[in-house]
C-alpha cells in the first residue's frame, strides 16, 4: 500500500462529498494560481536563516540531529489545553525543542555520540521535564517517546547508512512507530522528513510526492490568501475560538483541502512540499491574519 496516495485519496474523498450542506471548506483555483505567482516572484525561502543551509558531513552530528528530529517529531502537537493563550509555563514548540536539546546535553556529553542506552536515557530525562512544564496529552507524549526510546536508535542508524532514498522510507517509519500511523493524514510523520531535509539536503524523491504537514499555521496562511474559504458555521467557530473536534468533518475539511492545495501549488511552482509549507509558514505572522482553528490533538 502507498501511504503517500493514501493520504491524498482520503484528502480527495472528504473534499467531494455529495451531502447537501456537508462541505465546510472550499478551495479557489483563481486565487490558488494568484498565490503561485506571488510565491514565484518572492522566491524560495529558506527555513532557519536567508543564507543556504550546508549539507552536513559529519556522522556523528547526523546522528544526532536525526534522533533530535525523531524525539521532536514524535511530540510536536498540541501546546494548550483549552484557549490557545492560556498555557501553562508558557509551553510550544519552540520551549519543546528546548527540552529536547536540554535532555540530549545532560545525558551525554555536548560532543558526544549517542548510543542505544543513551536514547533511553534521553527520553526518560525528557519525559520527566515535560511532566514538570506540565505540557498537554501527557500520557500521548509519553507512549510516543517511549516508542523512540525502543526502536529510534536502530531507525536512526538505518538511515544514516544510505537508506535515506529508499522509496518505502516513508512507509518503514510509520510501520515502526505507531504514535506517527494513528493520524488520518500523517502530518507529524511528513514533518519528520521535511525537517531533516532542511538540515541535512536528504530525500530529495520524497520531497517531489510528499504532501504538507497539515496542521493549524498552514491552513491559516491559505484563508489570509484567500485559497481556502470556510462555512459560515466553521468561520464562527474558528473567530470564537471553540475547540472543533478531532477527526470532526469540519476538522479533517481543514487539513484535507490544505493537503490538496498544496500539492497544486507544488505543480503550479514546480517547487518541493517543503519549500511550499517553509513559505507558507514564514508568513504566519504578517499583520491582519486571522485566527487558526482550535483542536486538541496528538496529530498535530
Amino acid at each position: 500500500m502507498d501511504l503517500i496516495k493514501s493520504v491524498y485519496d482520503i484528502s480527495e474523498e472528504f473534499m467531494n462529498l455529495k451531502v447537501p450542506n456537508r462541505l465546510h471548506v472550499n478551495i479557489s483555483e483563481e486565487k490558488l494560481l494568484e498565490l503561485s505567482e506571488t510565491m514565484k516572484e518572492e522566491g524560495i525561502v529558506n527555513f532557519y536563516s536567508e543564507e543556504p543551509q550546508e549539507v552536513i558531513k559529519d556522522e556523528d552530528v547526523e546522528l544526532k540531529i536525526i534522533l533530535r528530529e525523531l524525539i521532536a517529531s514524535s511530540i510536536n502537537y498540541c501546546y494548550w489545553y483549552g484557549h490557545n493563550d492560556i498555557r501553562p509555563m508558557g509551553a510550544n514548540s519552540n520551549s519543546m525543542y528546548e527540552l529536547v536539546d536540554a535532555a540530549m546535553k545532560i545525558t551525554i556529553f555536548p560532543d558526544g555520540v549517542p548510543t542505544k542506552h543513551d536514547l533511553k536515557e534521553i527520553v526518560n530525562c525528557l519525559i520527566e521535564m515535560l511532566s514538570i512544564n506540565r505540557y498537554p496529552l501527557l500520557e500521548a507524549r509519553k507512549r510516543h517517546l517511549l516508542e523512540v526510546a525502543d526502536n529510534g536508535y536502530q531507525f536512526s542508524k538505518y538511515l544514516q547508512e544510505g537508506f535515506a532514498e529508499d522509496y518505502n522510507i516513508f512507509e518503514r517509519l510509520v510501520g515502526d512507530f505507531q504514535g506517527f500511523a494513528s493520524d488520518i493524514f500523517l502530518k507529524r510523520a511528513s514533518l519528520f522528513f521535511i525537517q531533516l531535509h532542511r538540515q541535512l539536503g536528504w530525500f530529495g524523491l520524497l520531497m517531489k510526492e510528499l504532501f504538507v504537514p497539515a496542521d493549524y499555521q498552514v491552513p491559516k496562511m491559505l484563508t489570509y490568501f484567500k485559497v481556502l474559504s470556510f462555512s459560515n458555521q466553521l468561520q464562527f467557530k474558528i473567530r470564537e475560538s471553540k475547540l472543533i473536534e478531532k477527526g470532526s468533518l469540519m476538522e479533517c475539511q481543514i487539513r484535507a483541502a490544505t493537503i490538496i492545495a498544496c500539492k497544486k501549488l507544488c505543480d503550479l511552482t514546480g517547487w518541493t512540499i517543503a519549500d511550499i509549507d517553509t513559505w507558507l509558514w514564514t508568513k504566519r505572522k504578517l499583520p491582519k491574519t486571522e485566527k487558526f482553528h482550535l483542536t486538541r490533538t496528538s496529530d498535530y
